[in-house]
């Protein structure tokens, strides 16, 4: 056969098969286009990504923020130095960032010196003094551009001899001048290294000047750095809070020379700023702009000794990579199973074109054609499909991923426009792959399938087989035992982030094959089930029911046994297992029984024996889920064994269409394989596309909502701060745009009285003012019932003391001489501030009057929260003793009144502070040790102490605070709902009753041994009243605000919060996840694709499936209506088969796609630093887009089957008959 008659040959079987050739042409297509356009879509992103971090960046800060900054300190102060260092750096610059930088200023900067004033009186010094100030001389390339000179002119490269050593013109701030005796143009400063130091440099000022613009890129958006600097705060302060230095702005030559006569040998600190175009900057890859950021640090780094490169730059990358890794590896994911569908689809289209041809081929054969010449043919075929698809895909790929950013979802990121893409080399060999695969799919099927002859397939279609070869060589096995091996490997590492098979910090790559694998593993062993399904609802066999009955006795009773033998109990479980043993054979005589009552009674038997056995071992959640899952499943024994009866019933009375339907599906599954192998991919990619997006979505939302809790969030403010609720409310807020405010104390604590107790955070929080975002699956109550549980009486009730009291006083009457026991009173005053006063050592038995001064300074009216006994000391070694207490009153020193306090004459509502986790110290009311009156308080103390204090406290109830606990903690500490317990707090030793508990609380980890809530009030009470020296103190706070104030209030914050703590604000955090395109855009055009792909696949798939069964089942179907079956008896038939198996695969694959999409966001659902999130995801699936691809894949199905239907009714039975003969 010469190479003009195969080309023929081959375009003629391709005009024959024109339907099917045009199927896989379109599939070839699809699926090089997909593939070569992952790469480019998430290349795209990432670009995109890049620009709006950017922008946000540049909008945030300026383009400052952009500037590559290069540090090189103790260059020596010599104009070679200096100019060498300058071209190193201009010609670093250069090679590496040329095509973003535009520009460099240099500034170069003395080491602080002592800098002596003009000798003149000012207004807070009449006399006429020499001021010596810090100061230093710095220079600033280009800076006469960017001022403007209230006095005077810029300073020249003039330098002089004067009697100080060298002298130099220099030019300071208008500010500087002003805080500096009023410096004008025309003083002299004299600048020397120290005192003793004999050089001298003086500086005549010749300018006062201002900043043009403060805010502008040359003074990397804040001049004052340069022009008004300050010393630096060590400990981060506010900077505005330290003391302006003597900066002095002169020429570069004029200083080098002046410091090369004066001070030999000195040294300077040079910065470079090189501004960065961002237009330009936005125009690279990430990857471009990493390398040529590491190039330059590199080269600077070797010549520039002890240089340093910073840059926004850096930060910038640094986020952006960790963030778009973990945001692009999901959508990677998506795209190769996506590709591998159309694979699939491609595949079975070609198994379905093979059978088609092989009455062909095997005529071919018979007249001498070698399986050669065939595979040159099939290859033919192949060349010309998989080239034209190959050729075009890539373009295809770069103008769809383009056109994506006109997309509603791309509006608010592109404005509207193209996403960006580049024309590389990487789709083209992606697609170039893509179509090599899609050849041998093609090809091989038909090479295969070429070596059987005409007998062969004649007997095939006549006797198909029962068993595919996926079960006959057990590769449906193979496939499972990898899979397990995948998904055990998966959830050992818990997430994406870490070393691969490879060993490679990279991708994990059991992610990318698993959910491929999982959705294969789950068609291909479903295909194990379904002869067995379709024979069970048929009513033809109860193997099904064998099986389950078999599989969940053989794994209950071993598990009941093994779990009661690990637990010490060695014949516990015989009871259960003969219960097991009895329904086994109950249920072997049930099968064997031919009676219809026997069975019945028979059935009856075995719900007893499973009632009975219900009764030893009901499900219990804190079963292992082998043991709970086969219980249920016992559970079912009886009810499965009814309804296989009732179907069998309804098999003998259903129409004759049903049973034929049911026949044919019994004994020939194995020509649903593909078919629902296809519908359970595209089923389980769309429920993945549409899930694992819409849950990642949604995660990233709820993080930020879970860790701000409100509108705007200031939390980690520090100790020195020293604000209390009213102030940060007072001033907080009165800021305009401020709905509401509500402060908390957050800190750590441990279970128990001992330091050796586990560690657990807490949270002290307004309960009628916090009003946080909180979800349903949070706690088995809504948030405003779990807050009212921390609300009640107050733990401490202050003893209020009258105005103007200068002194308190008390009688005590100790049972012993304690000499290392000081009594103390702790008081608090008008504005909530406690303090303890000492009234000294408790001195000898009898009656001794105690007494101390109250502080003045503390705001009236004041009031007493507790009393304490102070004793040095660690551990249970205090003192044990016992002390009466007797006429507590107030002196009021103007007066000379004296008044009563507590004389202990009523009801005693005094309370022991806790002091160990038994009841060691008690106060009691005595009547027979009295000072005055008829009754006094003796306290009873004994060896445990709380931080070195013992004593009471007056309260309305018991004195122990409510709070919720986390269930963690309940467990840690085993303190169910309703118990109490002690816990170690900052102030000291605290109890506690737990009154609810909590899953999660916005905030707060339940990780470990979780988190306990108080009532705010109540506990600064009562740690107040312990040790007001260490007691938790209001460290955060939440702001509410008004609809469009957010970015108002949020900017007033910061301004009047000094840079103190952190500021989380919800409102611009979910603003840049909705303009991150990874995050939201990227997987919402992913599902509209993935929905489009699923649509094109299922369809065509579903019509060559369908066109596949009318020509093999032709002669099938008119056999049936010569024997009377009618024309819709026959279309119903077609109906319920074709549908029973699209709604089955369809089904599986659901199920298989919400399996596969927990198992995705699991393991991608990961903090910036690979932790775990909080709060845990929830699986959301998209089902607007969801739902109109099912209603569109049922309407596809429906149609295909009435038009091959009727098609198949109306053929002419006695021509068809003819051609079959």
């Amino acid at each position: 056969m010469g190479t003009v008659s195969t080309l023929s040959l081959v375009l003629r079987r391709l005009r024959n098969d024109w339907r099917l050739m045009l199927s896989v042409f379109l599939g070839i297509l699809v699926a090089t286009t997909l593939i070569s356009g992952a790469p480019v879509y998430l290349s795209a992103l990432e670009r995109q990504s890049i620009i709006v971090s950017i922008d946000s960046a540049v909008n945030r800060s300026s383009e400052a923020y952009l500037s590559i900054i290069t540090e090189a300190r103790f260059v020596p102060a010599e104009e070679e130095a200096l100019q060498a260092n300058d071209e190193i750096h201009a010609e670093a610059m250069a090679r590496n960032v040329a095509e973003v930088h535009v520009g460099t200023q240099r500034h170069v900067k003395t080491a602080a010196q002592l800098a002596a004033l003009p000798a003149k009186p000012v207004t807070d010094r009449p006399e006429t003094a020499v001021r010596v100030v810090e100061g230093f001389f710095q220079s600033y390339s280009d800076i006469a551009r960017h001022i403007v000179f209230f006095e005077g002119r810029m300073a020249t490269d003039v330098v002089l001899r004067g009697t100080q050593g060298p002298m130099l013109e220099g030019v300071v701030s208008a500010e500087l001048a002003l805080e500096y005796d009023d410096l004008t143009a025309g003083d002299v400063i004299i600048v020397t290294p120290s005192i003793e130091s004999p050089a001298r440099i003086s500086v005549r000022i010749v300018g006062i000047m201002s900043p043009t613009d403060p805010s502008d890129e040359f003074w990397q958006g804040d001049a004052n750095a340069f022009v008004n600097p300050r010393v630096p705060d060590p400990e981060g302060g506010d900077p505005e809070d330290q003391p302006l230095l003597l900066g002095i702005f002169v020429s570069q030559q004029a200083l080098i020379e002046a410091m090369s006569d004066a001070y030999p040998g000195a040294v300077v600190d040079t910065t470079w700023y090189g501004a960065v175009d961002s237009g330009l900057l936005k125009g690279r890859t990430t990857s471009e702009i990493g390398a040529m950021m590491d190039e330059l640090k590199e080269e600077l780094s070797l010549s520039i000794p002890g240089s340093t490169l910073r840059s926004g730059i850096n930060i910038l990358l640094v986020g952006f990579e960790r963030q778009s890794f973990l945001s692009s590896v999901p959508l990677l994911v998506l795209m190769a199973v996506l590709g591998v569908t159309t694979i699939y689809f491609l595949f079975m289209i070609v198994s379905y074109l093979v059978p088609i041809r092989e009455s062909d081929i095997a005529l071919f054969r018979s007249r001498g054609t070698s399986l050669g010449m065939v595979a040159v043919l099939y290859t033919a075929e192949g060349i010309l499909l998989t080239l034209g698809a190959t050729a075009v895909a890539p373009f295809l790929a770069l103008g769809g991923v383009a056109a994506t950013g006109f997309l509603p979802y791309f509006e608010h990121i592109t404005g509207g426009g193209a996403l960006p893409v580049d024309l590389s080399w990487t789709p083209f060999v992606t697609a170039f792959a893509a179509g090599a695969l899609c050849f041998a799919v093609f090809v091989a099927p038909g090479v295969l399938g070429a070596r059987a002859s005409l007998i062969v397939g004649r007997l095939r279609s006549s006797r198909p087989p029962s068993t595919p070869f996926v079960q006959r060589y057990f590769i449906d096995v193979g496939l499972l035992a990898a899979g397990g091996v995948l998904f055990w490997e998966l959830q050992a590492r818990g997430q994406l982030i870490s070393g691969g098979l490879f060993d490679q910090p990279d991708v994990n790559e059991a992610l990318l094959a698993a959910p491929v694998l999982f959705l294969l593993v789950v068609g291909l062993m479903f295909f194990r089930v379904f002869p067995l399904f379709v024979r069970f609802v048929s009513g033809e066999s109860p193997a099904l029911a064998h099986i389950a009955v078999s599989a969940t006795l053989a794994a209950l009773g071993p598990a009941i046994a093994i779990r009661d033998i690990r637990a010490g109990d060695r014949t516990g479980w015989l009871p259960e297992a003969a219960l097991l043993v009895a329904l086994a054979g109950v249920y072997v005589v049930t099968a064997r029984a031919r009676s219809w009552k026997a069975r019945a009674a028979l059935m009856a038997i075995q719900a007893v024996v499973i009632g009975l056995f219900l009764s030893r071992e009901f499900p219990d959640a804190d079963q292992s889920v082998v043991i709970i899952g086969a219980t249920i499943a016992l559970t079912l024994v009886v009810p499965a064994q009814i309804v296989f009866q009732m179907l069998r019933a309804f098999a003998r009375s259903a129409p004759a269409w049903v049973s034929i339907t049911m026949w044919r599906m019994a004994r020939n599954p194995l020509q649903y394989t593909w078919l629902v192998l296809l519908l359970v991919l595209v089923s389980g990619v769309g429920i993945l596309s549409t899930t694992v997006g819409a849950s990642l979505d949604q995660s990233y939302e709820e993080r930020v909502l879970y860790e701000a809790a409100s509108d705007i969030r200031v939390h980690n403010l520090p100790v020195f701060v020293s604000l209390d609720e009213k102030s940060i409310k007072a001033e907080f807020g009165a800021i305009p745009g401020v709905e509401s405010l509500t402060v908390a104390a957050r800190g750590r604590g441990k279970i128990g009285a001992s330091d050796q107790g586990r560690g657990f955070a807490y949270m002290a929080l307004e309960p009628d003012l916090f009003d946080s975002w909180f979800r349903d699956d949070f706690a088995a109550k809504p948030l405003g019932q779990i807050l009212d549980s921390l609300t009640g009486p107050m733990p401490i009730k202050p003893l209020p003391l009258p105005e103007e009291t200068t002194e308190l006083r008390v009688w005590v009457n100790t049972g012993g001489y304690y000499p290392l026991i000081f009594l103390w009173v702790v008081v608090e005053d008008a504005n909530g501030r406690s303090r303890t006063l000492t009234m000294g050592q408790l001195g000898v038995p009898g009656w001794n009057l105690m007494t101390t001064e109250t502080p003045p300074r503390m705001a009236q009216p004041l009031k007493i929260v507790s009393i304490q006994l102070n004793e040095p000391g660690f551990g249970a070694t205090a003192t044990v003793g016992t002390a009466v207490f007797d006429d507590l009153h107030a002196y009021i020193g103007s007066t000379g009144e004296e008044v009563a306090l507590e004389g202990f004459e009523s009801e005693l509502d005094w309370a022991p502070l806790v002091t160990s986790g038994i009841d060691s110290d008690e106060i009691t009311l005595v009547s027979d040790n009295v000072h005055g009156g008829s009754q006094a308080a003796m306290f009873s103390f004994g060896k445990e102490t709380n931080l070195g204090l013992r004593g009471f406290f007056r309260t309305d109830g018991d004195g122990i605070l409510p709070v919720v606990a986390s269930r963690t903690f309940a467990e840690a500490a085993e303190t169910p709902i309703g118990s109490q317990t002690i816990v170690s707090l900052t102030g000291g030793l605290v109890p506690v009753i737990i009154r609810d508990t909590v899953e999660y609380f916005p905030t707060l980890d339940p990780a470990g041994a979780g988190f306990l809530l108080f009532d705010l009030d109540g506990m600064l009470s009562y740690t107040g009243a312990l040790n007001p020296m260490a007691s938790a103190a209001v460290n955060e706070f939440y702001v509410a605000t008004e609809d469009g104030s957010d970015e108002a209030v949020h900017q007033a914050i910061r301004e009047k919060n000094r840079n103190w703590g952190s500021i989380l604000d919800a409102e611009a955090e979910l603003e840049s996840l909705r303009l991150d395109p990874l995050i939201s855009a990227g997987w919402q055009a992913m599902a509209l694709a993935a929905v489009g792909v699923i649509l094109f696949t299922a369809g065509l798939g579903y019509v060559v499936y369908l066109l596949a069964f009318a020509d093999a089942a032709a002669a099938e179907m008119a056999s049936l209506r010569s024997q009377g079956l009618s024309g819709s008896q026959t279309l119903a038939l077609m109906a319920l088969e074709h549908l029973l198996v699209a709604f089955i695969g369809i089904g599986v694959g659901a199920w298989a796609g919400f399996q596969m999409s927990r198992m995705m966001v699991s393991s991608v659902a990961i903090t910036d630093s690979g932790g775990r999130v909080l709060p845990p995801f929830l699986l959301n699936t998209d089902w607007t887009i969801m739902g109109a691809a099912y209603v569109a894949m049922i309407a596809i199905f429906v149609v295909s089957i009435l038009t091959v239907g009727r098609r198949m009714v109306s053929v002419d039975l006695r021509r068809l008959s003819r051609m079959e003969g």
